[in-house]
C-alpha cells in the first residue's frame, strides 16, 4: 500500500503544479490581453479578470500540492486533507473522478489507514 500513497502523493504534486502553471498562465494572458485591448477600461478590465481567475486557479491547486507533499512524508494531516480533496475531485470527470476513486480505496482502505497511524504513533 506504501506503492500507492507515494503515486497519489506523486500524482497530486504534478496536478497541483498543472494548476500553478495554468494560473500563471490566466493571470500573464489577462494582463496580455489587457495590454493589447486599446483602452483603459479593457486594459483594467481584462487585467482584473486575469488576475481573479488566476488566483482561484491557485487556491484551488494548492491544497492538493501541499498534502500530495505531505502524503511523501505520511503525515495525519495529509492524509484527511487528501480524502477531502479526493471526495472534491470525484466531479470531475474523468481524470478527476478516477483520482479521486484510486485516492479514496488507497487511503480509507486498512492498510492505508495503518501507514499513517504506524508514522503517528513513532513520534
Amino acid at each position: 500500500m506504501s506503492t500507492h500513497v507515494k503515486i497519489i502523493g506523486w500524482l497530486h504534486i504534478i496536478f497541483g503544479l498543472f494548476g500553478i502553471l495554468t494560473a500563471l498562465a490566466l493571470f500573464g494572458g489577462g494582463i496580455l490581453g489587457g495590454a493589447f485591448a486599446g483602452s483603459l477600461k479593457g486594459m483594467v478590465g481584462m487585467g482584473l479578470i486575469g488576475t481573479f481567475v488566476g488566483v482561484m486557479v491557485a487556491v484551488i491547486a494548492l491544497p492538493g500540492l501541499i498534502a500530495g507533499y505531505g502524503l511523501l512524508k505520511y503525515y495525519d494531516w495529509a492524509r484527511i486533507l487528501m480524502i477531502v480533496i479526493a471526495v472534491l475531485e470525484l466531479i470531475q470527470f474523468p481524470l478527476g473522478t478516477v483520482l479521486g476513486i484510486y485516492t479514496l480505496w488507497a487511503l480509507l482502505s486498512a492498510d492505508g489507514a495503518a501507514l499513517f497511524k504506524r508514522r503517528a504513533m513513532s513520534y
